[in-house]
């Protein structure tokens, strides 16, 4: 069991008290240090490891259901503890032994880091306190397997904090990660061969193989060393996945999957073959490293570890090593299990395009400009398949909807029945203006003119009935807009006219309700005063 380590300087009596009651570790002498972290804990910076690198590591590692001494020679490096040598009680201590047979921080609880020497985990504090590791994802994720699978060996770790960033967001501290290049938000896509960038909320999130990508060319860069790789001489961050970046975009690696021993091998071979041009200044080399990682990103051929001259008798026995660790990884599944999500890509308005090209008629359209969507399309499809880049997916994206506002439509001989149209524009015509709202009115003459576009250039009728029908509804729904003084005068005005009319017109009552009879009697007087007026005149006139 790994006991808690503590201060000996600045720790009182009562901290190592409080510390040993809540179980508290981590504590140290020197502030940049955190002793016994648990691998689980700690997030990565990189999506993808060489699996056949780890591989190569646990098959030295574990012999016979036991750990070797190259396991505790090289865990005991990470802790710090280089070479057997120590701190305790501010004395430099040295133990061999302990070295290659045991954990020294297991062994001894309060052995400490010596002032001239650091863990080989450097972590950046992040948000929240979560530690977040820069380099020795392979050494911590092996560690942690050995563990899982094994049960095995030590799955805590000492770790070296070189930055706090835990006062961030996780946007500021992801923009900050990669302003000082301490995250890779690229990884090798095996199925397009190249490297990609991804979001980096999709970072694995612990040191477990099979949350990372596998990465072949990391670790052929672990069985290129010695020949032409010196990884004593490495500076750079992430420098492996560089030289993956340098080597693929050589275009030579193209059409290998990865999925057999040959293609790793066939690799490995080519590898050195151009790591050996570029040793001897390959002019086309030379070039291209400098366009691809010089420029870019400030990266240099001895940043790299690359060596000044290439050592041919070591190819030998780096290429049978290689072999041995791919015969592991082959037959160990829980380790060569890899992530499958992380260049998944967003396929939302490419679902959107297509949808829309699938609602038309092929036959409204010219071939040419039809087809060009549909090779799109397929483009498109394929590229999802192959898990491209989002990049690239988007500009295919864009291109689709441009082809679709670019669709010629085939010109029409067909007659088109205009009369349902012909009968709402007469509505609307005699409508006024005026009483409607002028954006609503003003939108239903914006549709009478789509319409008439639409039935002069060759339109179909299942469009015209279409645009007509709600055209209709437009108007349908004009509702005259309403005015309290303008409603109150007319309505004032109206009832005036209609009672002078009525007044008028009116006979009298007495006129109207009478017997037939008095109709009778005035006929007879009028008839009587007829003949009285002719017999008067043939008196005058006789």
């Amino acid at each position: 069991m790994i006991k808690p380590r503590f201060s000996q300087i600045s720790a009182t009596v009562a901290g190592i008290a409080a510390a040993v009651a809540f179980g508290l570790v981590n504590v140290s002498a020197d502030s940049k240090t955190e002793y016994n972290v648990p691998i689980s804990t700690i997030h990565p910076t990189q999506a993808a490891v060489g699996k056949a690198q780890i591989a190569s590591k646990i098959s030295t590692y574990v012999e016979n259901g036991a750990l070797t001494k190259d396991y505790y020679n090289d865990f005991n490096d990470d802790n710090g503890y280089t070479n057997g040598l120590y701190s305790l009680d501010g004395v430099s201590q040295t133990d061999k032994t302990l070295y290659k047979t045991n954990s020294i921080q297991s062994a001894i609880p309060d052995a400490q880091l010596t002032s001239d020497s650091a863990a080989k985990v450097p972590v950046i504090k992040g948000p929240g306190g979560v530690l977040y590791a820069t380099d020795g994802h392979h050494g911590s994720t092996t560690y942690k397997f050995i563990k899982q699978q094994y049960n095995l060996g030590f799955d805590t770790i000492n770790v070296e904090v070189i930055d706090d960033y835990s006062s961030l967001s996780m946007a500021g501290f992801y923009k900050t990660l990669i302003a000082k290049n301490q995250v890779l938000p690229l990884a090798f896509n095996v199925k397009t061969g190249e490297y990609q960038s991804f979001s980096l909320d999709r970072l694995p999130t612990h040191m477990y193989a099979n949350e990372f990508v596998n990465d072949p060319f990391r670790s052929l860069a672990y069985f290129w060393r010695k020949s032409a790789i010196d990884k004593d001489n490495v500076t750079a961050n992430f420098a492996e996945f560089y030289l993956g970046i340098f080597l693929t975009s050589t275009g030579e690696f193209k059409g290998l999957s990865f999925e057999s021993q040959n293609d790793y091998l066939t690799a490995f071979d080519k590898g050195n073959a151009i790591l050996q041009k570029l040793i001897n200044s390959d002019t086309t080399y030379t070039a291209l490293f400098n366009k691809v990682l010089t420029i870019p990103y400030g990266v240099t051929p001895s940043m790299l570890g690359i060596q000044t001259t290439f050592d041919e008798t070591k190819v030998a026995a780096q290429r049978q090593k290689l072999t041995d660790a791919l015969t592991f990884l082959s037959s160990t599944p829980t380790l060569a299990t890899s992530n499958t999500t992380l260049f998944d890509l967003n396929t939302e308005q490419l679902t959107k395009q297509i949808a829309t090209f699938k609602a038309l008629t092929a036959s409204d359209y010219t071939n040419d400009s039809y087809q060009k969507v549909s090779e799109l399309i397929a483009s498109a499809n394929e590229l999802v398949s192959n898990n491209g880049s989002q990049t690239d997916l988007d500009s295919l994206t864009s291109q689709i909807e441009q082809a679709l506002g670019n669709l010629v439509k085939v010109p029409t001989t067909e007659t088109l029945d205009t009369t349902q149209f012909e009968k709402q524009v007469s509505r609307f015509n005699n409508l006024t203006a005026t009483k409607y709202d002028a954006t609503n009115y003003q939108n239903i003459k914006d549709t009478i003119a789509e319409i008439q576009d639409l039935i002069k250039n060759n339109g179909t009728q299942n469009e015209l009935n279409t645009k007509v029908e709600s055209l209709q509804s437009k108007i349908d729904a004009l509702t005259p807009v309403s005015s309290d003084n303008t409603s109150t005068t007319t309505s004032s005005k109206t009832d005036l006219q209609n009672h002078n009319h009525k007044q008028h017109l009116e006979l009298p009552k007495t006129m109207v309700n009478q017997p037939n009879i008095i109709n009778r009697v005035m006929l007879g007087l009028v008839l009587f005063a007829g003949i009285g007026l002719t017999y008067k005149r043939s008196k005058l006139f006789s």
